[in-house]
């Protein structure tokens, strides 16, 4: 029997991550290019808190939670490319139109939004395969496109700008990573990390800069914003340009002086939209080679969708170390 409703994590009150609860669903009727997948598990994001604060130009609430996740296609529109798809095991991206996320037992989103998995990739791993993957793809894309043989990243012990790191390595690209703490700057040098920054300690900018000085460094990439932009400008050399591609600090990204140096948004969900078939195809294997090790994220505690509104609320509290999975299916 095919499913008209999905039990699904919503927030009520934008901004209020206490009126997040778990409630039953109407699902919406499918569209042709559309498809339903049978969600196994979700990771929680930083965008997933940025959506329940109002940081995004979403539809108002009430909404689904969940910006991706995996599962099973187990229905579609009358598209024949939807209805390929049935029966195969995806990474699905939401659409959130209408509000729909992905932290619900059903999400209904669009067949060109899905990655079809391989056989080895686990329902775990093809989780968390679109967002931070694809970003850290495009990410590399800028590095080879100016030839680039070094790069700034800051909120560096992130699980998203760890996989960049990785894969720079593979690249022979250095990686200057800045981070807050100590603790930081110890968990990168157990991947391999040379150049690492505390920022909270005395002297580190002029440290960095000339280190960027004498490697040539002219593109960073920034998931800050705010004032983290303008010490992300002063390290690059003339004409260089910072990415931005995350507000954690909650902040717009306006410099306070530029010169001849650029800010630019690293819009990767634009880019994935655009991509060509055959290029769309290659960066998805090129992903799925690396899942189990430069794509790895390692998840330290599972919920259930009744768990999300706490795990979202320790989210908040920006500790690199937790990182959630939800469990989708229900008994």
């Amino acid at each position: 029997m095919e499913p008209q409703t999905t039990i699904a994590a919503v927030v009520h009150e934008i901004g209020n991550l206490d009126s997040i609860s778990v409630d039953r669903v109407p699902l919406p009727e499918l569209e042709e290019s559309q498809v339903i997948v049978q969600m196994e598990c979700a990771p929680i994001n930083v965008t997933d808190l940025m959506l329940a604060l109002g940081h995004l130009g979403n539809p108002p609430p009430p909404k689904i939670l969940g910006f991706e996740g995996s599962g099973t296609v187990i229905k579609s529109g009358s598209h024949p490319f939807a209805q390929s798809l049935i029966g195969k095991r995806v990474a699905a991206l939401a659409s959130l139109q209408g509000g729909f996320g992905a932290f619900s037992e059903y999400l209904v989103t669009s067949a060109y939004s899905v990655v079809v998995l391989r056989d080895s990739v686990t329902f775990e791993q093809g989780a968390g395969l679109i967002i931070s993957p694809f970003t850290v793809a495009l990410m590399i894309e800028k590095l080879k496109e100016g030839s680039h043989t070094s790069v700034v990243f800051n909120a560096a012990a992130s699980t998203i700008v760890k996989m960049a790191i990785k894969w720079c390595k593979l690249l022979n690209i250095t990686a200057i990573c800045l981070v807050r703490t100590q603790e930081q700057v110890d968990i990168l040098a157990s991947i391999g990390v040379q150049h690492a920054f505390n920022t909270s300690k005395e002297g580190w900018k002029n440290e960095a800069k000339a280190l960027t000085n004498q490697l040539g460094t002219k593109i960073g990439f920034d998931c800050i914003a705010g004032n983290e932009t303008q010490n992300m400008i002063d390290l690059l050399v003339e004409e260089g340009t910072v990415y931005v591609y995350g507000v954690l600090s909650g902040q717009s990204s306006i410099p306070l002086s530029v010169g001849d140096k650029i800010v630019r948004g690293l819009l990767w969900a634009k880019w994935f939209f655009r991509l060509s078939a055959e290029k769309r195809a290659e960066i998805e294997n090129k992903l799925q080679d690396l899942v189990g090790d430069v794509l790895k994220t390692e998840f330290n505690e599972e919920v259930s969708l009744d768990g999300v509104k706490d795990a979202i609320k320790q989210y908040s509290e920006r500790k690199t170390d937790r990182k959630f999975l939800v469990r989708l299916r229900r008994a």
